[in-house]
């Protein structure tokens, strides 16, 4: 009774998500950037551990993440840990927001934790299981890391290797996330990272966002999807094995993560309903269809 008590609660958010999605094309305030390697490539979905380098390859695109570091108690200088999950994403993409949007490679964060939490739409907690503590350790481990791209093929290859951020200044107090500081927190892009997301960003709906936020998988699919069905002119076939060595490398098989990702695109599809899809058998079948922000936006 409280499963299917849980499903009619999801199915009527979707429902009034898809009423407000169809009732007006996304205004500019309504519209999410992402840097198109992080679509074709993406973060890892749970946590790693304590690594040196992790990576993740989409045929000739390959990406590999290295932790940033912080001082230890003893003095000495430990790995942050490398980001993941929900968070990081929907930091990325309001950063390539701001980068499209103003072109500035420094952007102000606000003078509170939890102004900058809701903007994101995540809703802040304290305590131990809160959400704010682990946004601010996401959002160290995001900010400190490196993050490199290999383009290779037969006879050629390109590397792109970049901090994310050169310079973080935050001067808030996860104790205290309501406290608002004379000055506001900032974070100041590596030259080479700016560069590197201001070319060819994925464009995506905010509105839908704010209902997937809490699956990562969900919102690398709906990056995926809005990504690839602006650029195939013709159904694309993935077995989905393929999709999972993009997107979901994180499962420990591909049934699992085919059934998981099975049950967010058919509520990512709820919502933008232009979306055209099938899951024949050991497959994912993509359509062209109608981009979820129109072109012209």
């Amino acid at each position: 009774m409280a499963e299917f008590q849980r499903f009619a609660e999801r199915a009527s958010e979707l429902a009034e998500a898809q009423e407000e999605v169809e009732s007006k094309d996304p205004e500019l305030s309504d519209i999410a950037m992402m840097s198109s390697p992080l679509v074709q490539v993406t973060l890892p979905h749970s946590n790693p551990g304590d690594v040196d380098i992790w990576s993740r390859e989409n045929g000739n695109l390959s990406l590999y993440i290295r932790p940033g570091l912080q001082k230890a108690e003893d003095g000495d200088y430990e790995t942050l840990g490398l980001p993941y999950g929900t968070y990081p994403r929907l930091i990325m993409a309001w950063i390539c927001t701001q980068v499209t949007k103003h072109g500035r490679r420094r952007l102000d964060l606000g003078q509170s934790l939890q102004s900058f939490m809701r903007d994101l739409g995540v809703t802040p907690s304290g305590g131990e299981h809160g959400t704010t503590g682990r946004f601010q350790d996401q959002m160290r481990r995001l900010f400190s890391a490196q993050v490199g791209m290999i383009w290779s093929k037969p006879g050629r290859e390109k590397r792109r290797s970049a901090a994310v951020a050169d310079e973080m200044d935050l001067w808030w107090d996860p104790k205290d996330p309501e406290q608002r500081t004379l000055w506001d927190s900032s974070v100041r892009l590596s030259q080479q990272f700016f560069e590197s997301i201001k070319k060819r960003p994925v464009p995506a709906d905010r509105r839908i966002l704010r209902e997937i936020k809490d699956s990562a998988l969900a919102i690398d699919l709906y990056f995926w999807t809005t990504y690839k069905a602006a650029i195939i002119n013709e159904p694309v076939a993935l077995s989905w094995q393929q999709v999972h060595d993009q997107l979901g490398a994180d499962y420990e098989n591909v049934s699992g993560f085919a059934r998981e990702a099975r049950k967010h695109l058919q509520e990512i599809s709820v919502i933008w309903t232009d979306l055209t899809y099938q899951t024949p058998r050991g497959r994912l079948k993509l359509y062209p269809s109608r981009p979820s922000v129109p072109v012209d936006n």
